[in-house]
């Protein structure tokens, strides 16, 4: 008898993947599949994560074709075995593969449970390693991940009699992980997927499942419903306590519960995914759960790009690229836009942008061969701010045609700073000063953030704390009345800004400065 064979899959269509996954009961036959990938460098990685012993490889995919990779696999793990599937015109590739030294080869056409089994079977047989230990019995754990992870590829599944009971026995469940697709390097991968694993290994009062899901670590808690508010405790309370370098990419999204295993597939599609997009939009929040999720924005209408058109052939370049700035962080604030559309309005904006000064005699040659990079960089954007950073490059690059600088990209920053400096004595609040220059205030902080490298806050705070350092050596007024003569109300939080930006509390810096006068 022999051990359960590990098989990986490798295949640029989804569906042929899918296919092959739910052909037959893999493990039934003495087999499992352990990863799939989509292609031949993406599949290098996971070959050294996952330890295949035989790998089924298709010969025509983008990135790194097959035959490149099975030449890799071959060099680096000559025990490995290969099976190339091909179509008919794809032979000469296949031939070529067999130098490399693949075990067979399998024609797409003939792609069916029977036949693809005998020739695993053939190929296993060659793998001495599989030969000498017993063959393992699914565990009840396995029967519950491949009706899960068939649940989720849209087919129908059924459990063993007994199972779900033994292995889940609370009555509801709740799917929680983290989408990995923007994470390119296989180590940050497999240390956040570590993470994932001991955090919810420190849950208590749940059982868990881990589904084998291509960029996903994906999880299935099961848990008695009494738990239910402790549980999102417990996860947020997790996720909160990790250090902030590794809260960077860090975004678990958890699923509503459910009561129904079967609804698995339903709830994976309509919540899941839904929740895992939505951290494009929100890169600063790192638990993401529909009970924590932040209002949404006044809905607002897409700009009219012929208005925008308008104002260019006017001109009036300022008005046209500032209030487009203003619009796609609006329209950012919706984390429900969908992520494509997002993209391909910013890529129209570049488009329209570029075409428009063209017809206004403007030379547009330096756009014209830059512009398909800035849709190459907007498309490859793993968050929404990051893609409106495009955007505000462009338009540098956009004001250097038109012989105009910081006219949208920073249009009334001297102003804004000079109001801070003029106001600082009064209460003012982000709200008010965006309500004085027009701007809508999320924008303005943003905004702000990006081009004078600080927040508001800290802008205002800097200011009030140097004129309270003037204060504390040329008079001798007291702290309480200092602190209300530069803004503060409250001089306990007075105080504690001071010493955060000093290291010193007002007293102590007031009595340092008089020693050294002495």
């Amino acid at each position: 008898m022999k051990s359960l064979c590990k098989v990986m899959i490798v295949d640029d269509e989804m569906l042929v993947r899918q296919g092959i996954k739910h052909l037959m009961n893999w493990e039934q036959a003495g087999f499992r599949i352990v990863g799939e990938a989509a292609n031949g460098l993406e599949a290098l990685d996971l070959v050294e994560e996952v330890k295949p012993h035989i790998i089924l490889t298709d010969i025509v995919m983008p990135i790194m074709d097959g035959e490149k990779f099975v030449k890799i696999v071959k060099e680096r793990h000559p025990k490995m075995e290969v099976i190339v599937l091909s179509s008919f015109s794809e032979f000469e590739y296949v031939r070529s593969t067999f130098q490399s030294g693949v075990a067979d080869y399998i024609l797409k056409p003939k792609l069916e449970a029977e036949y693809l089994l005998s020739i695993l079977n053939k190929t296993a047989a060659r793998i001495a390693e599989l030969q000498e230990t017993a063959l393992e019995e699914p565990a009840e754990e396995r029967y519950i991940e491949q009706a899960a992870e068939k649940l989720i590829a849209g087919y129908e599944a059924e459990l063993p009699p007994g199972v779900l009971n033994s292995v889940l026995p609370g009555d509801s469940y709740v799917l929680i992980g983290m989408d990995l697709k923007h994470i390119a390097v296989q180590e940050v991968r497999s240390s956040l997927i570590q993470m994932v694993e001991t955090m919810i290994s420190q849950i208590a009062d749940t059982a868990s499942i881990h589904l084998n899901m291509k960029d996903q670590a994906l999880y299935i808690l099961n848990m008695n419903s009494e738990i239910w508010n402790s549980l999102i405790m417990d996860v947020r309370g997790g996720i909160g306590h990790l250090p902030p370098e590794q809260k960077s990419g860090v975004h678990m999204v958890m699923t509503e519960r459910f009561t129904d295993f079967y609804q698995l597939g339903a709830v994976y599609r309509n919540q899941f995914l839904s929740l895992a997009r939505y951290s494009f939009y929100m890169p600063d929040k790192h638990f993401i759960y529909v009970g924590d999720l932040p209002d949404l924005p006044q809905v607002t209408a897409d700009l009219d790009m012929g208005e925008l058109t308008e104002q260019l052939k006017r001109k009036q370049f300022q008005k046209g690229f500032a209030g487009f700035l203003e619009h796609i962080h609006l329209k950012s604030m919706d984390y429900r836009t969908d992520i494509f559309e997002f993209k391909a309005y910013l890529g129209n904006f570049i488009f329209n942008v570029t075409n428009t000064l063209g017809k206004l005699k403007y030379d547009t040659e330096r756009l014209e061969q830059s512009k398909y990079e800035f849709f190459r960089r907007i498309d490859e954007a793993a968050y929404a701010r990051d893609a409106i950073q495009r955007i505000v490059d462009f338009i540098h690059e956009a004001e250097k045609v038109i012989g105009e600088t910081n006219t949208a990209v920073n249009p009334n920053m001297a102003m804004l700073l000079s109001y801070i400096q003029e106001h600082y004595r009064e209460p003012i609040t982000l709200t008010e000063v965006a309500k004085q220059f027009h701007f809508n205030p999320s924008y303005l902080s943003s905004y702000f953030s990006a081009h004078n490298n600080e927040g508001f806050s800290e802008y205002l705070n800097k200011i009030r704390v140097q004129k309270a350092k003037e204060l504390l050596t040329s008079t001798e007024e007291s702290i309480s009345e200092i602190s209300a003569q530069v803004g503060y109300s409250d001089q306990s939080y007075f105080t504690k800004v001071f010493k955060k930006l000093t290291g010193l509390s007002p007293s102590t810096y007031r009595r340092e400065q008089f020693a050294k006068e002495d």
